[in-house]
């Protein structure tokens, strides 16, 4: 009978407490145990099944082939990484059951998959359904960054865009709601354009570039490229870059232009042709910019002065020594500006027009398009000609300035100077509108040159009389 069952049979009788060993104890059995252990060894039948074990002699020590290359989710302490030497088969199958072996074990078979596998997968198609939800989701915030980038407009509407799309009941999803994301977006569909453009430049044997300056708001230069090729007969602008160069000195122009290339891997042999505004430094013989390219790039390289810009220097240069065309400019800049910056002149030459039942508010006429700006504001003053002389000739009586362009409005030399001018600027404004088409070639723009200057020529020699004397119209197109 077991002694310790006796027991029961005294009331108040508790069996013996185990007593608990002391430090000292428990490292003097321990140093005892080490004492008396056989060294273990390394057993090769471990490695039945389990394909990731293995064993260095070198260092007699054994690894997680697995683990070791894996770290991401195995910590670099794991002992099976660094190597192991506690040589017992419960090591070996506590690590073979623990989360981040498992883990490793899974990614290692996933990466092992087959594409056709990895979607059929449990795993592959929840992910292809959280790929597409979050997709659709994304679809919508890359169209309102490329809005934004595309129409100007500041990186803070991107907020309030996004909250527009909530109020319509669209699904956005609840992250990527900020500026930051919004750049994110933005830097991306850059890239995929520059892309595009460079894997097409790839397949197209010759390409040429438009270059132009212009400052920003902080008053730095700031050079924009395009690059201008052709697939196919399909003529195709690309825009390429835009950025500040160190100066605008040719050399450093230059320097700007090479860097760019070589920046987006594009091969400078095939550049054959360059066009600008016709700024001595872009054109100038000796130290311009296409100048320096034909000597240390292509000597065959094509150096077009932009159409346009000729054609209105041509126009200035006609019209240039003309006081009436001065005095028309005056006119029509003061008038945009009078109703413009004031309320008050505003809202009686809309009384005026809404009284006569004809007319507009007076239209800028500077800008970058002086030939199309100008037609306009000709055709704008003619259409408000009786609502703005009415206004103007009861605002003169308390302003000075309303008097003044009263007196020029009626002036009958200035109005014949507007009817001459109306007359023979339309086919030179056509012409403008059409040389400023992306998909013009040189042929189109030659055949639209002459054809313009002979439409001109018919007009030659028709006279205009004002103040007393003869003025004679003489267009001069340069093709």
């Amino acid at each position: 009978m077991n002694k310790m069952s006796l027991l029961t049979y005294f009331d108040g009788a508790q069996p013996g407490h185990k007593r608990k060993l002391t430090d000292e104890e428990k490292k003097q059995k321990l140093k005892d145990y080490e004492a008396k252990r056989v060294n273990r060894t390394f057993q090769t039948k471990w490695m039945t099944d389990r394909s990731w074990l293995h064993y260095e002699e070198s260092s007699n020590k054994m690894f997680c082939d697995i683990c070791k290359h894996d770290q991401m989710r195995c910590k670099s302490t794991n002992p099976f990484v660094v190597g192991c030497c506690n040589f017992r088969i419960s090591a070996i199958i506590d690590h073979e059951k623990s989360i981040p072996h498992s883990h490793a074990v899974t990614a290692k078979k996933a990466k092992e998959m087959s594409p056709l596998e990895k979607t059929k997968s449990q795993a592959g198609n929840a992910l292809k359904m959280l790929q597409a939800s979050e997709r659709h989701r994304l679809c919508f915030l890359f169209k309102n960054a490329h809005a934004i980038a595309k129409h100007n407009r500041p990186i803070s509407d991107y907020k309030w865009l996004c909250e527009v799309d909530v109020a319509k009941g669209i699904d956005i999803g609840s992250t990527y709601l900020n500026d930051t994301a919004a750049l994110s977006f933005i830097h991306s569909i850059a890239n995929c354009q520059k892309r595009e453009t460079e894997e097409l430049l790839d397949k197209v044997p010759f390409f040429s570039f438009i270059m132009d300056g212009t400052t920003d708001i902080s008053g730095s230069e700031q050079e924009t490229i395009y690059l201008r090729i052709a697939t196919n007969g399909d003529v195709q602008e690309r825009f390429l870059n835009i950025s500040s160069p160190k100066s605008t000195t040719s050399e450093d122009l230059y320097s700007h232009v090479i860097d760019v290339f070589q920046k987006s891997n594009l091969n400078q042999s095939k550049l054959i042709g360059m066009g600008s505004d016709g700024a001595s430094n872009m054109t100038g013989c000796r130290t311009g910019l296409s100048t320096l390219l034909m000597q240390r790039v292509n000597p065959e390289m094509v150096n077009v002065h932009c159409m346009s810009h000729r054609l209105e220097l041509a126009f200035r240069d006609v019209v240039k020594k003309d006081k009436h065309y001065e005095q028309l400019m005056t006119l029509l800049i003061g008038l945009f500006y009078f109703y413009k910056k004031s309320h008050k002149n505003k809202t009686g030459l809309q009384a005026a027009i809404s009284a006569l039942g004809r007319g507009v508010l007076p239209p800028k006429v500077t800008g970058t398009r002086w030939l199309p700006h100008l037609f306009r504001g000709i055709g704008a003053l003619f259409k408000t000609f009786n609502a703005l002389e009415a206004h103007l000739a009861t605002a003169s009586h308390g302003n000075a300035k309303a008097d003044g362009l009263h007196k020029m409005l009626t002036d009958i030399h200035l109005i014949e100077f507007c009817l001459f001018l109306s007359d023979s600027l339309d086919q030179a404004m056509r012409l403008s509108l059409k040389l400023q088409r992306s998909d013009v070639t040189l042929s189109d723009s030659l055949c639209w040159v002459d054809s313009t200057a002979e439409l001109l020529q018919e007009k030659k020699g028709r006279l205009w009389r004002g103040r007393g004397q003869v003025s004679v119209f003489t267009f001069q197109a340069e093709s």
